[in-house]
């Protein structure tokens, strides 16, 4: 499958004067956004005037909005909400909550860093349980290959592979040589948004798990991978596996006979959920969506119910 996924709920926050892109916010009703307090503080202590808001489906209709409410979350207020009334409805549907819990799996946030000219995409991944003090659940990045949160990413919808949006970013910070974010999950927000502004979350159901793959199944994919140029040379193979997230590219010897590597690299990537998703898309951003062997490989995955078919949008 390809094209692109809509992400629905996705809204980005002006500053009404000089229609300069302040932040990123969450549809939650027809005429409600909810976004960080310190998106839309202007650093004088009082709201910042004249915000506009507008979403990805609707660029050229931007709708006046003003706080209606916010408030200090975390233990000493190291991060923020605030909730957005719109002056006149939104012309886009609001985003599908879903509360995930301590699940660990891939996401998709759309950021808008002041240094691109663009929004920036980035693929990062829900781990560990929510933090018992903070509420929070920590975000890592998915690989070396891939953008990590950054300024801008504030107030950013969080959405899982069916594109539910399951948090919304709230912090960043660099760790030694890495950047770990938090989203606040959509679990937390019913005790902290008061009543009148409580949207519906459903719990998300897991999907049933697929048969696992036989020996031949396995075959079948790794032979594929065979056909793929960036696997075949030694350099390039060792480039892809190095990209792949840290608990999958150190259990993988990138180093013997190509149908030996190839077989091990499906086989150690099915060990783990999601595995054959961060392949697939590391191939995705090396080899491009063009390549016919590629394109194979994501027509057999799917059929085995290893990839969603939403991998392909971005």
């Amino acid at each position: 499958m390809t094209g692109i996924r809509s992400l629905a709920g996705r809204v980005r926050i002006l500053d009404g004067r000089s229609s300069l892109v302040v932040g990123a916010g969450i549809q939650l009703t027809t005429d409600l956004v909810l976004t960080c307090w310190h998106v839309v503080d202007d650093g004088s202590g009082a709201d910042q005037p004249g915000l506009l808001v507008d979403t990805p489906s609707h660029p050229d209709t931007r709708v006046a909005a003003e706080v209606t409410w916010s408030k200090g979350v975390g233990p000493t207020g190291d991060g923020d909400l605030a909730v957005l009334r719109c002056a006149t409805p939104l012309p886009s549907a609001p985003a599908t909550l879903a509360d995930r819990g301590d699940d660990e799996f891939d996401v998709r946030i759309v950021g808008f860093s002041a240094i691109t000219p663009a929004s920036v995409t980035v693929m990062a991944r829900a781990v560990g349980p929510v933090d018992a003090s903070t509420g929070w659940r920590q975000l890592d990045r998915i690989s070396s290959a891939t953008p990590a949160i950054d300024r801008g990413f504030s107030g950013s919808g969080v959405y899982d592979s069916a594109g539910a949006v399951v948090g919304m970013v709230l912090a960043r910070i660099s760790v030694g040589q890495q950047v770990v974010g938090w989203m606040l999950p959509v679990g937390q927000w019913s005790a902290l948004l008061p009543p009148g502004l409580r949207p519906a979350v459903a719990r998300a159901t897991p999907r049933p798990a697929p048969a696992p793959p036989t020996f031949a199944q396995k075959t079948a994919l790794a032979r594929l991978l065979e056909e793929i140029p960036v696997l075949r040379h030694p350099d390039s193979r060792q480039l892809v596996i190095q990209s792949l997230p840290s608990h999958i590219s150190r259990m993988v010897n990138p180093f013997g006979p190509l149908g030996l590597d190839m077989f091990g690299l499906i086989r150690t990537s099915l060990e783990y959920e999601d595995g054959i998703a961060a392949l697939y898309r590391v191939l995705l951003l090396t080899e491009g969506s063009a390549s016919k062997p590629l394109r194979a490989f994501r027509d057999l995955a799917e059929s085995l119910g290893l990839l969603t078919g939403t991998e392909d949008n971005r």
